[in-house]
C-alpha cells in the first residue's frame, strides 16, 4: 500500500465520504459511552449502594483501556474483513451487551434485597450492615466484571479505529471521539430528567445501532438500513410493559423507610428517577389516626414525610425535625433548607396561621413532583397558602443569592444522596454543612434571629462557628450556643459522625431568660440539654464547652484528635466530607498499615478508608496488569532514553488531565449546586473543548505553539486555579444560572484547548520516534486515567481538591524538562505502515 500523500503545510487535506461516516459513527458511539457510563452510575448507587460506585465503574474502565493493549497481540489488518463490517458488528455487540447488563443489575438488585431482608428480619440495623460488608462488594463487582463487556467493546472499537486510520487525521478523529462523549454526557443528563427509566437506560443502545449504521455507510447500504431499522425496533421496548419491568432494579419497601425488621406493613405506592437518583413514596398502616406516606431516596438515603393536609384538622401535628424551631416563639420569617415533602413547613405554619411565612428549600424537585402526583395527601392545597413557599434549590446556592432575612434558618433531617458526579464520592448537600455554608446562613438572620442544625457533627460546626464568630468581632461565644439532645437513642454521641443533637445558634447570643424558656420547653417535649449557656457542664457533652471556651480553638481540635483519634476538623468547601473523622496523617503513617496485617483493631470509620485505600490498589495493581502487561507479549518499543521520555509523557498527561479534571468539576459543583447542571455544563464544557483543541492541534503546533509552550500553558493556568478559583467561584455564586454556565464555561476553556492539543500530538511524535510507541502511548494514558480516578478523591478527602489542582500542576510541568518535549514541535502525520506496525 502507498503511504497517503503529505499536504502542503498550513492546507487542512480533504475528507473523503468514506472518513466523514467514521468520524459520524465515531461521534455516535463516544456519545453513547459516556451516556452509558452517567447512567450506569446512578443504576449502581440504587443497586449496591453509593460506597461502592467507584468498584464497579472501575472494573468497567479497565475493560476499556485494556482492550487497546489487548489489540496489539494481533495486526488489525491481517483480518480478511472489510474495516466498516468490523465496526458494524461491534457496534452491534455493544447495543446487545448494554441491554444485557440492565437485566443483570436489576437481578443482582433483587438478589441482594433478598439476603438483606433476611439478615434484617434476623438482626435488624446490625443484620444489615454485616450482609452489606459481605455482599455489596461482590455484588459490584459481578457488576463491574458484566460491564466490562461492552467496555471492552467500546475500547477495542475505539482503538481499532485509530490503528487503521491515517495518522494524518488523527487530530479530527480524536475530536469526533472528544465530541461525542460531550453531547453524550449531556444527552444523558437530559434522558434522566425528561423520560423513564427504561428509556432513559436503553437509549446508548439505540445510539450503539445508529453508530453501526454510520460506519455501514460506505461498504454496504443493507447493512446500515439494518443498523437503523435495529436502532427503531430497539426505541419500542421501553414502551412494553416486560422490558420495562425487567430491566428496572427492584425495590424494597421496608428497606426503602429503614424498617429493617420487616415489622411494617409497607407498599410503594409510586416511583420516579431523575438525573439525581430514584424516589419512591411509601406507604404504612401503622398510624391510621395520622396518615402519612414516606419519599424515600434511593434505598433510604434520606427521607421526606408527606403528611395529609386537612386544614380543619383539631391539633397541628409537630413534625420532629421543627420542633427545635418553635421552642420560642413562633416566628414571623422563617426558612426551611432540606424542606423534602413539606413537613416542615406545615409545622411552622400552623404554629401561628396568617401571621408565620414559612420558605422551603428542596434540592431535589422529584420529591415535591412525586408528593404532587399523590393528591390525597393535599400538599398541593398547603402549598396554596400565602404564607408557605416550598422552592426548588440547593440549599448553599439558594443562600448565596437569597436577599431575604429570618427570624429562624432550619436545615432539617438530611438525606443527602450521592454525587459521584465530582469525581469524588460526596453528599448532595455537602456544601451546606461547611465553614463558608455556616456563614453564609447565619449572615441571613434578621438581628436576634437563630439557626437550627441538626444531623452534623457538632463538634465540627461549632469550631466554624467560632472562626464566623471571630472574623465578624463577636465576643462571648459562649452565649451564641444551645445543645439538645435525645436520650436513648444511637445518634445522641458527640464523636459521631453523623448525629441527631439540634444546634441552635445566636450569634447576637441567648439572654437568661430565653435560655431558661428553651431548655424548659425542650424538656417538655422529647429534649434534654447537653450545653446552654448558664448550664452545669454535661458530663456526656463537655466537649462542646471546650470548644466554646477555648482560647485557641484550632489547638482543641488538635487537643481533640490526639485524645480521640478522630478528625475533628473546620470542614470547607475545598475539603466538604463532613462525614470524615478519619485522621489525614494515618494515611502516610506506616505503623497504621502494618499494623493491619499484625491484627490490630479498627474503628468503624477506620475500616471504611482502609477499605477504600485497600480497593484502590487492587484497581491500580488490576489496571497495570491488564492494561501494560498484554504490550510485552507484542513487540515493544527500544528501552531507550527517548522511548522511556515518551512514556513518561503519556503518564503525566493521563494522570494530570483527570487530576484537573475533577478539582474543576468538584469546584464547580459548588456553583450549579445541582449535579445534573455541574456535569452538563462542566464536564460537557472540559471534553467539548478538549476536542476542540485537539481538532485545531495540527493548526496550532505548526508555528502558534510547541509542547514546551503548550505544557507550561497547562501549568500556569492550574497554577492560577489553585490560587484564585476559590474566590472567583464564591464571587459568582449568586449569579443567574446562564452568566454563570457562561463564566465557567470561559474559565475552562484555555485549560481544556490546550490539554486537548497535547494527547494527539504527543501521538503522532511518538509514533514518528518509534511506531511500537502507539499502543504503549494509548495503554499508559488509559491505565493512569483509571487509576487516577480512584486516587484523587483519595487525596482530596486526605487535603483538599486545591492540593489536587496543585499535584496537576506539578504534573505538567514534568513534561518540561522530558528530552523529546523540550522544544518538540509536531503536526500529527504519522504514516499508515507506522500505525499498522504498531499493532502488530
Amino acid at each position: 500500500m502507498e503511504p497517503p500523500s503529505r499536504p502542503a503545510a498550513g492546507r487542512a487535506h480533504p475528507l473523503d465520504r468514506r472518513q466523514r461516516w467514521t468520524f459520524c459513527g465515531t461521534f455516535l458511539i463516544s456519545f453513547a459511552l459516556l451516556a452509558f457510563e452517567i447512567l450506569t452510575v446512578r443504576t449502581i448507587n440504587f443497586t449496591v449502594g453509593p460506597s461502592y460506585i467507584y468498584g464497579a465503574i472501575a472494573f468497567a474502565m479497565l475493560g476499556l483501556s485494556a482492550a487497546g493493549s489487548f489489540l496489539t497481540l494481533v495486526n488489525p489488518r491481517s483480518v480478511p474483513v472489510a474495516r466498516e463490517r468490523i465496526l458494524f458488528w461491534l457496534c452491534i455487540g455493544i447495543a446487545a451487551l448494554l441491554v444485557g447488563s440492565h437485566f443483570m443489575a436489576a437481578d443482582t438488585k433483587a438478589e441482594l434485597n433478598a439476603i438483606l431482608e433476611g439478615a434484617g428480619r434476623a438482626d435488624g440495623l446490625d443484620g444489615v450492615v454485616r450482609a452489606l460488608l459481605a455482599n455489596g462488594l461482590p455484588s459490584a463487582m459481578e457488576i463491574g466484571l458484566v460491564l466490562c463487556l461492552p467496555y471492552f467493546l467500546f475500547g477495542a472499537l475505539l482503538a481499532y479505529l485509530f490503528a487503521t486510520t491515517e495518522g494524518r487525521i488523527y487530530g479530527r478523529l480524536y475530536a469526533a471521539d472528544l465530541v461525542g462523549a460531550a453531547f453524550g454526557s449531556v444527552g444523558a443528563i437530559v434522558l434522566m430528567e425528561l423520560t423513564g427509566y427504561a428509556l432513559s437506560v436503553t437509549a446508548p443502545a439505540i445510539v450503539a445501532l445508529a453508530a453501526a449504521a454510520a460506519f455501514a455507510v460506505p461498504l454496504s447500504r443493507r447493512l446500515a438500513i439494518g443498523g437503523g431499522v435495529a436502532a427503531g425496533l430497539l426505541c419500542m421496548l421501553p414502551g412494553m410493559a416486560w422490558y420495562a419491568g425487567a430491566i428496572e432494579p427492584p425495590s424494597d419497601p421496608n428497606y426503602l423507610i429503614r424498617d429493617y425488621h420487616h415489622r411494617m406493613d409497607a407498599q410503594e405506592v409510586w416511583r420516579g428517577w431523575n438525573s439525581f437518583t430514584r424516589i419512591g413514596a411509601v406507604e404504612t398502616h401503622d398510624t391510621p389516626d395520622r396518615p402519612y406516606a414516606i419519599m424515600s431516596l434511593a434505598n433510604g438515603d434520606g427521607l421526606a414525610t408527606l403528611w395529609r393536609y386537612p386544614p380543619n384538622k383539631e391539633r397541628p401535628w409537630r413534625h420532629l425535625a421543627a420542633q427545635p424551631a418553635l421552642l420560642l416563639d413562633p416566628p414571623e420569617d422563617a426558612l426551611v433548607l432540606l424542606a423534602g415533602a413539606g413537613a416542615d413547613l406545615m409545622t411552622i405554619y400552623e404554629s401561628a396561621p396568617g401571621r408565620t411565612r414559612v420558605t422551603g428549600v428542596e434540592l431535589n424537585p422529584l420529591v415535591r413532583d412525586g408528593a404532587l402526583t399523590l393528591t390525597d395527601y393535599g400538599l398541593a392545597e398547603l402549598l396554596a397558602n400565602d404564607g408557605i413557599d416550598l422552592r426548588i434549590a440547593e440549599g448553599r446556592s439558594y443562600l448565596e443569592r437569597d436577599d431575604g432575612l429570618y427570624d429562624v434558618v432550619l436545615v432539617s433531617f438530611s438525606g443527602a444522596t450521592a454525587a459521584y458526579y465530582a469525581g469524588s464520592l460526596g453528599g448532595t448537600t455537602q456544601f451546606l454543612f461547611t465553614y463558608e455554608g455556616l456563614a453564609a446562613m447565619l449572615d441571613r438572620l434578621k438581628p436576634g434571629g437563630y439557626a437550627v442544625i441538626l444531623q452534623v457533627n457538632k463538634v465540627n460546626t461549632l469550631a466554624a462557628l467560632r472562626r464566623y464568630l471571630d472574623e465578624r468581632g463577636i465576643d462571648d461565644p459562649a452565649r451564641t450556643s444551645v445543645v439538645l439532645y435525645r436520650p436513648g437513642i444511637i445518634e445522641n454521641a458527640w464523636d459521631g459522625t453523623w448525629d441527631d443533637n439540634p444546634l441552635l445558634i445566636k450569634p447576637d447570643g441567648w439572654t437568661d431568660e430565653e435560655v431558661a424558656r428553651l431548655t424548659a420547653n425542650a424538656q417538655s417535649e422529647v429534649w434534654q440539654v447537653a450545653y446552654a449557656p448558664g448550664w452545669p457542664v454535661h458530663p456526656e457533652y463537655g466537649v462542646y464547652s471546650r470548644i466554646l471556651h477555648a482560647p485557641d480553638v484550632e489547638a482543641e481540635l488538635a487537643s481533640l484528635r490526639s485524645e480521640t483519634g478522630l478528625r475533628f476538623d473546620i470542614v470547607t468547601d475545598d475539603r466538604p466530607f463532613y462525614l470524615d473523622l478519619f485522621v489525614n496523617a494515618l494515611y502516610l503513617d506506616s505503623d497504621f498499615w502494618f499494623g493491619l496485617f499484625r491484627g490490630k483493631d479498627l474503628e468503624r470509620h477506620e475500616i471504611h478508608q482502609v477499605f477504600r485505600v485497600g480497593f484502590f490498589l487492587f484497581i491500580a495493581a488490576m489496571a497495570l496488569t491488564l492494561i501494560i502487561a498484554p504490550l510485552f507479549f507484542s513487540r515493544g518499543p527500544a528501552p531507550t532514553r527517548r522511548n522511556l521520555s515518551h512514556m513518561a509523557y503519556f503518564f503525566c498527561i493521563g494522570t494530570g488531565f483527570m487530576f484537573l479534571e475533577i478539582g474543576i468539576m468538584q469546584k464547580a459543583s459548588l456553583l450549579f449546586g445541582n449535579p445534573g447542571l455541574t456535569i452538563a455544563i462542566v464536564l460537557a464544557s472540559i471534553i467539548l473543548l478538549s476536542g476542540i483543541g485537539s481538532l485545531i492541534s495540527d493548526w496550532s503546533f505548526r508555528g502558534l505553539l510547541s509542547f514546551r509552550s503548550a505544557a507550561v500553558a497547562v501549568f500556569a493556568y492550574a497554577l492560577c486555579l489553585y490560587l484564585g478559583l476559590d474566590t472567583v467561584l464564591h464571587g459568582m455564586l449568586g449569579w443567574p444560572l446562564v452568566a454563570k454556565a457562561l463564566a465557567l464555561t470561559a474559565i475552562v476553556a484555555p485549560g481544556a484547548l490546550l490539554m486537548g492539543h497535547l494527547f494527539p500530538q504527543g501521538l503522532a511524535l511518538a509514533g514518528r520516534d518509534d511506531a511500537a510507541l502507539v499502543p504503549w502511548a494509548w495503554g499508559i494514558n488509559g491505565a493512569m486515567s483509571t487509576i487516577s480516578a480512584g486516587l484523587a478523591p483519595l487525596v482530596a478527602q486526605a487535603w483538599g481538591f486545591r492540593v489536587v489542582i496543585l499535584i496537576a500542576a506539578a504534573i505538567y510541568a514534568i513534561i518540561l524538562v522530558l528530552p523529546p518535549y523540550r522544544r518538540g514541535r509536531t503536526a500529527s502525520g504519522i504514516a499508515v505502515e507506522s500505525v499498522a506496525a504498531a499493532a502488530e
